[in-house]
């Protein structure tokens, strides 16, 4: 299997990777108090740094140096023999064998090759986190068969610059620069570095050695003989000297401490077993979860997450990343594991600490504009509108405000707890404010009151999403939530809930007023507010999950949105399992984060797919995320970005969002394990592999255990709440013989699923439930086609092995029924209308979906001669030079609730062009130098003017008309259209604008412009997919647009209009084939 890590018993090894500062090694939680946050780089070679970060010192979460460890071997002190490579002496992380292992939380190094005219020698070490205090602990184990010496180098203390868990990171290497305004000194017994931000560095060894200083640019020579020669200058660096004697075995470690003192480094150092004490410490992160499957992989990823997500709370509250963005932003998604895992105090303090933030006001409330880029709220560019005088939210982050509104999410995570739970004195606590957000969402988010809530940067994934003030599936669901489980809460504290429960019933009803779509059986993204209010039709990831795992939808549905995605959102097979992951949309142009492959995203979407009994499909993408662990550079993480074969693109490891995510998938998905205790029940539905002989999960909460034998499966839970026990087990053959619940016999109901069905019991027992099922040889019904292609007219036979037709459903107007038998349906396809249509057989108590594609005969257009071409004049409706359309400030229409990521100068801010982030760089130069006439590769010639108004632009914006007409006259076979525009990936699926030709009689013909089919944004790289794309200058192209014309009929005029919301349509030149 194809992997960049080997998973062994010991843990994930590597052989021979130049990789350093690839793994971060997690301390202990005894600093909390201070905001910043101190962590240990290690990797896949044998060189360490200490590096801290500070959110409150850096919003970006730069990291800054706390001393670099190198160590090595050299046979002569001041000498380096041979030529490009030193033959007498080597840096432990230059050696080229290097065996490196990763063990859940500490790393151990074997390597042996200095060079062949080095000694006989083998080194061991291993490189630990203190869990108590600030620092790392190295241990070495080195046998030699001639005399050599031992040296370390340590130095580089700097402020905060960089982030260094990314490998571009600059100055990520230790360089002389790192010890600028750096003292160091030597002590009786140790030594010692002082830096910036007030760090102090101690270095002690617990063996024999010399304690010297020297220079920064010494430890940045290329190989430790010449760090152990004379060096001028400033001494700045620490250096440890130990010889090794011939035929001898070097044991011992060295010991770096963080901001302490010199008792502590002795006391730690003093026993002799600190090295065993971290191991055991380490090993008490993750000793809450007990997850044993089949898998050995699998089983490896759930303690490095757990210690990743450990590591992500910080004093109060879950911060955004364990390292990358450690700082306590409020809603992502970083609470749901914590509360399976059982880290009760931790979830009710980030609880408590957040909802004391809410913010109270004075004033008259109202969301008003100022027209300003804000950079210093927000990196997506403009957010238009702003709060005045607002009460009822909560901030951000902890400790200060931002521009996410992320309290729907931590409201969710809040009711989750309580679900799981059942606090009711922190549910007590909080009621009141929940109601304070919950009205605060209503007023801002719904602003005219129809149900449906805007989305305003409010989940993970929402960076480069502009709405523009539409009513949002996402931030709807998510409310209809909160107003339900608060409502269940209130009823618990004996509070009056009718306000809740008919707000939540409202929400209902908009999501399917305004967003189902009945004929493709899905939710839409999001409806406009302004403009045409166009419905745009295309939900991502995160639409259909929640969707699905709020229970909005019902399973026939829920299957239907799933199967939307599976034909709409590309998807990919990954290198190693061939698991499978799906990028977050079909939004174009694939960009982060409103394109692409996110593990927290796929993560979400397999636990829908659990919800909705379809395991197949949810195993898929963990074992797609597996491969993302094996493939990934960073040992026992994966980024939060993914590239198309599954392994890192790029992004942040250790991320919370995915951390918890990833947890909940396997802990709710894969076993099934979900606490309804404000409804005074808990769910246990595992839907195990079916390869799986035995498996085990232990959490504080409730244990299960899987054995089959044969035809007996056996599934015995530990759980000691007395809520009732409702346990859904899907089953391997049609029918069950006997169903045993602690040795005695019991009724059970039989659940239709897809493919399969499922049996359901329940009980009140509390402590050891044990299940058992006997099967009976009886196999599941199986359509005999799944798939059929057939053209209007034609008929087809629907059967069934091993069951009946009991009923079919299909989509109105699609077929007809010619014959039926128990067994066969023949059926006639009435429909003309091309596509695929889903349908679902019942057999019995399973369904079987059956997809039908319907074509149509192709018709063959004869090529269409570009000859007899006639430039059409467009001087008098050009409107704007070209390269000045965003010189201008667009202002208007913005939406009454909130407006941003569309900057004033028109364009969308979450852009990446030919020439950067936000770059305005717009060239004509081709369309003004080409003597007149433009002319294309295909051939198509346009008149274009050498100066002045070159565009004839409609938009919605209030700076040009919304639509414009041009006149024509004669008859022509053809009209080629010269046109560009500005448009974004919110626009994707929806018409951007129109383009049409009038007839002197009977009907236009329409041409719809589409981003991404035959409309893209003029200063992004082409990715339009129809039309001729043509560069106009650098940077910036055009399209052509051809629309057959019927030869026999008068033209009268040619119309363009602006459709969607912020599209700019940009009319260059037309020319008629006559």
């Amino acid at each position: 299997m194809t992997a960049h890590y080997t998973y062994t018993p010991e843990g994930m090894s590597i052989f021979g990777s130049r990789e350093r500062f690839n793994r971060v090694l997690y301390g202990g939680h005894q600093h909390d108090e201070h905001q910043e946050r101190y962590f240990t780089f290690a990797g896949d070679t044998p060189i360490f740094m200490g590096a801290a970060s500070d959110y409150s010192q850096d919003t970006w979460c730069y990291q800054a140096k706390n001393g670099v460890l190198l160590s090595g071997l050299a046979l002569t002190e001041g000498y380096a023999g041979g030529g490009s490579h030193d033959i007498y002496s080597s840096w432990f992380h230059d050696c080229s064998d290097v065996l490196t292992t990763w063990r859940s939380g500490y790393i151990t190094y074997r390597l042996s090759r200095f060079s062949p005219y080095f000694p006989q020698v083998m080194v061991d070490m291993a490189v630990y986190p203190l869990i108590h205090e600030d620092g790392f602990l190295v241990q070495y184990d080195i046998t030699t068969d001639q005399r050599v010496i031992f040296c370390a180098g340590f130095g580089g203390i700097t402020k905060f610059f960089g982030r260094f868990d990314h490998p571009t990171s600059k100055r990520r290497d230790f360089s002389p620069e790192d010890c600028t305004d750096n003292q160091a000194e030597v002590l009786s017994d140790h030594a010692a570095i002082s830096g910036p931000n007030g760090v102090r560095m101690q270095l002690k060894a617990d063996f024999p050695c010399e304690y010297s200083l020297t220079t920064a640019e010494a430890l940045a020579a290329p190989s430790p003989g010449l760090f152990l020669g004379q060096h001028p200058g400033p001494a700045v660096v620490v250096r440890v000297k130990a010889v090794i004697p011939a035929h001898s075995r070097f044991r011992g470690h060295l010991l770096v401490l963080r901001n302490n003192c010199p008792e502590r480094l002795r006391s730690l150092l003093g026993d002799g077993d600190l090295d065993r004490i971290t191991r055991s410490m380490i090993r008490d992160k993750h000793a809450m979860v007990s997850f044993h499957t089949p898998d050995a992989q699998l089983d490896a990823t759930v303690p490095d997450t757990v210690i990743a997500l450990d590591a992500s709370f910080h004093g109060q509250s879950f911060y955004h990343g364990a390292i990358g963005y450690h700082a306590p932003f409020l809603g992502w998604r970083g609470w749901y594991a914590p509360v399976l895992l059982g880290w009760s105090d931790r979830v009710r303090s980030a609880i408590e600490s957040h909802f004391a933030t809410i913010t109270r006001s004075e004033g008259q409330e109202r969301v008003w504009w100022d027209g300003a880029d804000r950079p210093d709220l927000d990196h997506e560019g403009t957010q238009y509108h702003h709060l005045q005088n607002s009460s009822g939210h909560l901030t951000a982050l902890l400790h200060r405000d931002d521009i996410y509104d992320m309290q729907e999410v931590a409201v969710d995570m809040t009711l989750f707890y309580l679900q799981n739970s059942a606090d009711l004195e922190t549910g007590g606590k909080i009621y009141d404010r929940l109601l304070e957000i919950l009205s605060w969402e209503a007023r801002i988010l719904d602003p005219d009151g129809d149900g449906l809530y805007q989305n305003f940067l409010n989940t993970w994934i929402s960076d480069g999403h502009s709405y523009n003030g539409a009513g949002c599936a996402q931030a709807s669901i998510y409310n209809f939530t909160a107003n339900l489980v608060t409502a269940r809460l209130g009823r618990k504290l004996g509070r009056e809930v009718r306000n809740q429960e008919v707000l939540a019933d409202q929400i209902l009803q908009a999501l399917y007023r305004y967003l189902w779509l009945p004929k493709e059986g899905i939710l839409a993204e999001s409806i406009d507010r302004i403009g045409n209010r166009l419905l745009h039709p295309s939900p991502e990831l995160s639409t259909t999950y929640l969707a699905i795992n709020a229970g909005v939808v019902n399973a026939p549905q829920a299957w239907s949105m799933l199967r939307w995605t599976e034909r709409n959102c590309r998807s990919i097979r990954t290198v190693g399992r061939g698991g499978r992951l799906y990028f977050s949309s079909n939004w174009l142009p694939k960009k982060y984060s409103t394109c692409g492959i996110f593990s927290a995203e796929n993560a979400c979407l397999a636990l829908a797919y659990y919800r909705c009994g379809q395991p197949e499909k949810a195993f898929e993408i963990v074992q797609g995320l597996l491969d993302a662990f094996a493939l990934s550079p960073y040992p026992g993480s994966i980024t939060h970005v993914l590239s198309g074969q599954g392994g890192s693109d790029g992004g942040d490891i250790d991320f919370t969002d995915v951390s918890s995510c990833y947890l909940q998938l396997l802990l709710e998905g894969l076993w099934g394990v979900r606490f309804q205790l404000l409804e005074e029940v808990i769910y246990l539905t595992p839907q195990l592999p079916p390869d799986w002989e035995a498996a085990e999960l232990n959490l504080p909460a409730v244990s299960l255990s899987y054995h089959r034998r044969g035809n007996c499966e056996t599934l015995l839970a530990v759980v000691e709440h007395p809520a009732r026990k409702v346990f859904t087990l899907p089953l391997r053959q049609a029918k069950i013989e006997q169903l045993l619940l602690n040795g005695k016999s019991i009724p059970y109901t039989v659940i239709p699923g897809w493919k399969r069905s499922f049996l359901q019991c329940e009980t009140s027992i509390c402590g050891k439930i044990e299940l058992k099922v006997y099967a009976a040889e009886a196999p599941y019904p199986r359509l005999r086609q799944h798939e059929l292609t057939l053209f209007p007219g034609n008929q087809a036979v629907i059967a069934v092995d091993d069951g009946v037709i009991d009923h079919l459903e299909a989509p109105e107007g699609l077929l007809q029924n010619v014959s039926t038998s128990p067994q066969e349906r023949i059926v006639r396809i009435i429909t003309e209308q091309a596509g695929l249509y889903d349908c679902l057989v019942r057999s019995g108590e399973v369904f079987l979906p059956l997809t039908i594609e319907v074509r149509n005969l192709p018709r063959l257009e004869e090529p269409l001669e570009i000859s007899r071409l006639e430039f059409l004049p467009l001087e008098q409706f050009c409107n704007c030079a070209l390269t000045e359309i965003h010189q201008q400030e667009f202002r208007s229409p913005r939406p009454q609730g909130y407006s941003i990521g569309m900057r004033l100068n028109g364009r969308y801010a979450w852009e990446w062009n030919h020439f950067g982030h936000n770059a305005l760089q717009v060239d004509d130069t081709l369309l003004r130098k080409c003597g007149g006439v433009f002319a294309t590769p295909a051939g198509w010639q346009f008149a274009t003017p050498p100066q002045g108004r070159n565009a004839a632009c409609v938009s919605l914006w209030d700076n040009f008309p919304t639509s414009l007409e041009i006149p024509l006259s004669g008859r022509a076979r053809a009209l080629a259209v010269l046109y560009c525009g500005s448009t974004n990936a919110m626009q994707t699926a929806v018409c951007n604008a129109r383009l049409e030709v009038h007839y002197a009689e009977g009907q236009p013909q329409c041409c719809e412009l589409r981003q991404p089919d035959n409309f893209d944004d003029f200063l992004l790289p082409v990715y339009q997919k129809q039309n001729e794309a043509v560069y106009v200058g650098a940077g910036t192209h055009a399209l052509v647009q051809v629309i057959r014309l019927d030869p026999q009929r008068e033209l009268c005029c040619f119309r363009a209009e602006a459709i969607a919301n912020e599209v700019i349509l940009d009319v260059l030149a037309l020319t008629l084939a006559r």
